[in-house]
C-alpha cells in the first residue's frame, strides 16, 4: 500500500471510529401498556393542568399511579391489568370491573387480589411502595400506610408510627432493604427521616441552606474575593442504601456569580459544574463526591437526577424536542458505567410522570391524544 492510500485509509478509520464515539444509539423501548382517560378503576383523569399531579412508582413487577386531584390510586400489574383501587367518591371516582369491599372485607382479601376500596383523602400528594406491596401515602402531612390486602394501618409521624404529623414533605423513597425515607423542607434546610419496615424511627439528617458543600476543586478554581463568589443549588436529593450504609445523594448546581464591588449589581452569573455529593445519612458527614462529566465540554447541568441505587446512580438529559433524550449511568464512586440515547416513538407524546423500578428499567407515562400510554427502558448498564 503506498503513503498516500495508507493515509486515506487511517483518515476514514479515524472518522468512522469519532462517528460511531460521539453517536449515542437512539431506542425506543418497550411499549407496555395503555391508560385510558377517566375516574374509574382503569384510568386516570389527566389533562393539561393536572399532569403535575400524577404520580407513579414501581416495585416487583407491580405498577402504582397516584391521581391527586380525584384521590385514586390504581395498582396495575406490568400488562396493565387493574389488580387494585384506593379511591375517595366524594372526589368523584367510581370502580367499573372490580369488585367494592368494604373495610370488614378485607380480611378475606387475597394477597394482590383485585378490589376497590372507598377511602377518604384530604390530599394525597405523594406515594412509595416497598417489596411487600406496603403502601405509602403522604396526606396532608400525614403518611398513611395500606398493607397489601388494602387494610389500613397506623400512620407514620416523624417519631414513628402514630407521631408528630409532618409538614413541607418533598418525596418518599423506599431503600432497597425496605427502609422509608420521607424527605421535608424546613425553614432552614433539608430533613431526611428514616424509618425502618416496621415503621421504626432510626434517624434524622438535615442540612442547612447556609452551610451546603462545595468541592475542593471548585473553591481553588474559582476562588472568592470582592466582586465575585460561588452560588450553590441543591437540585435534587435522593436517600438510597450504599454498602448497607444509609446515605442521601444530592445533586448540587454551582455557578460563578462576578458583580459590581461598589454596587454589588451582579453582571454575570456562570454555571461552573454540577457534582453528586454523597452524605453519610447516619452523621451527616460527607463521603464522596463526583462531577457529572458525560464530556469534557459537559457541566452536568442539564442531567437530572433520578435515582440512586446501591448499583447506580442514574441521572437524564432530557432533549429539546420529542420526548426522549440521554440516559447516563455512573457507580456510586462516579465511573461511568453506561449512557443510552432513548425516544419515545409516538409523535407528539408528552411526559407526565416516570420511575425506576428495581428490576433496572426506567418507565415513563406519557399522555397521547387518546390513551395514557407507559414504555419501558432498560438502564445502560455495562
Amino acid at each position: 500500500m503506498t503513503k498516500s492510500l495508507l493515509l486515506i485509509a487511517v483518515f476514514a478509520c479515524v472518522l468512522f471510529l469519532f462517528g460511531c464515539h460521539g453517536t449515542a444509539k437512539i431506542s425506543e423501548g418497550r411499549t407496555l401498556f395503555d391508560i385510558g382517560y377517566g375516574k374509574s378503576d382503569s384510568s386516570l383523569d389527566v389533562s393539561a393542568s393536572t399532569r403535575n399531579d400524577i404520580g407513579l412508582t414501581m416495585n416487583k413487577g407491580i405498577f402504582y399511579f397516584l391521581s391527586r386531584n380525584e384521590g385514586k390510586i390504581l395498582r396495575l400489574s406490568s400488562y396493565g391489568q387493574t389488580l387494585a383501587m384506593w379511591y375517595d367518591p366524594k372526589k368523584g371516582s367510581a370502580p367499573l370491573v372490580l369488585k367494592n369491599l368494604k373495610i370488614g372485607d378485607l380480611s378475606s382479601a387475597k394477597e394482590l387480589g383485585r378490589f376497590a376500596i372507598q377511602v377518604q383523602f384530604t390530599d394525597p400528594a405523594l406515594l412509595a411502595v416497598d417489596s411487600r406491596q406496603m403502601l405509602y401515602i403522604e396526606d396532608a402531612g400525614v403518611i398513611r400506610r395500606f398493607d397489601s390486602s388494602g387494610t389500613e394501618l397506623e400512620p407514620l409521624g416523624k417519631e414513628g408510627l402514630g407521631s408528630t404529623t409532618f409538614s413541607g414533605v418533598i418525596a418518599m423513597t423506599v431503600l432497597e432493604n425496605d427502609d422509608l425515607a420521607v424527605s421535608r423542607m424546613s425553614e432552614t434546610g433539608l430533613e431526611v427521616y428514616f424509618f425502618d419496615r416496621a415503621g421504626s424511627f432510626l434517624n434524622k439528617v438535615a442540612l442547612q441552606d447556609k452551610n451546603l458543600p462545595t468541592p475542593a476543586p471548585l473553591v481553588q478554581k474559582y476562588p472568592s474575593s470582592p466582586g465575585s463568589r460561588i452560588i450553590v443549588s441543591m437540585e435534587t436529593e435522593y436517600p438510597s442504601l450504599i454498602g448497607g450504609t444509609r446515605s442521601l445523594f444530592l445533586k448540587m448546581n454551582y455557578y460563578f456569580e462576578k458583580s459590581d464591588p461598589q454596587s454589588g449589581i451582579a453582571l454575570t452569573i456562570d454555571p461552573i459544574g454540577s457534582w453528586i455529593i454523597v452524605i453519610d445519612a447516619g452523621n451527616g458527614e460527607i463521603v464522596d463526591s463526583f462531577a457529572l462529566q458525560s464530556t469534557v465540554s459537559d457541566s452536568g447541568i442539564d442531567q437530572q437526577l433520578i435515582a440512586a441505587k446501591s448499583y447506580v446512580v442514574f441521572t437524564v438529559k432530557w432533549a429539546s424536542d420529542g420526548l426522549g433524550g440521554e440516559m447516563y449511568c455512573y457507580s456510586p464512586k462516579g465511573k461511568m458505567i453506561g449512557k443510552r440515547g432513548f425516544m419515545v416513538p409516538d409523535k407528539g407524546a408528552e411526559l407526565v410522570t416516570y420511575t425506576v423500578g428495581d428490576d433496572k428499567q426506567f418507565s415513563i407515562l406519557s399522555q397521547l391524544p387518546s390513551t395514557l400510554r407507559m414504555y419501558s427502558w432498560g438502564l445502560p448498564l455495562q
